[in-house]
């Protein structure tokens, strides 16, 4: 691939990303919150009372960085420390109804936001959109995967 191509393509991926959602950033900085943190935090709303080394494993960072991460968290109300009904000494991490309801304004907010994006787009450019994204992630995947099965 020429690039140049792979050059305007670095620059209308780097411009969407930043026009994308500024809803997001707005609540982020009025929290507060960095995107590692929020990450943290949407993990916990797709799988609710993770331990540490779990976190750490799927954010792929290690254990003293989620503990960092959660003390900031925990701070602000955001999520809370649990201690394993089954084994006292694993605590388990969890959202807490503040959290939730942050994640939940996030959520609608940017909804919104995009929703009215899209429908300055129209219907088959948006299709369009869709596919190519598709197709990315579907890429981007791709290149992760053989960057895992490298010894």
């Amino acid at each position: 691939m020429r690039q140049e191509l792979l050059n305007r393509a670095l620059v209308a991926y780097g411009r969407a990303l930043a026009v994308a959602d500024p809803i997001r950033l707005r609540f982020w900085d009025d929290r507060g919150l960095t995107m590692t943190q929020l990450r943290l935090m949407y993990l916990l709303l797709l799988d609710d009372q993770q331990t540490a080394g779990d976190l750490a494993e799927k954010m792929r960072v290690r254990k003293p960085t989620i503990t960092g991460l959660t003390d900031r968290l925990v701070k602000q109300a955001l999520i809370e420390r649990y201690d394993d009904p089954a084994d006292r000494r694993v605590v388990r991490v969890g959202l807490t109804g503040e959290g939730r309801r942050v994640l939940g304004e996030i959520a609608v907010a940017s909804k919104a936001y995009l929703d009215e994006v899209f429908g300055r787009m129209g219907e088959d450019i948006v299709a369009e959109l869709v596919r190519l994204l598709d197709e990315f992630a579907d890429s981007a995947d791709a290149v992760q995967q053989h960057a895992e099965d490298r010894p």
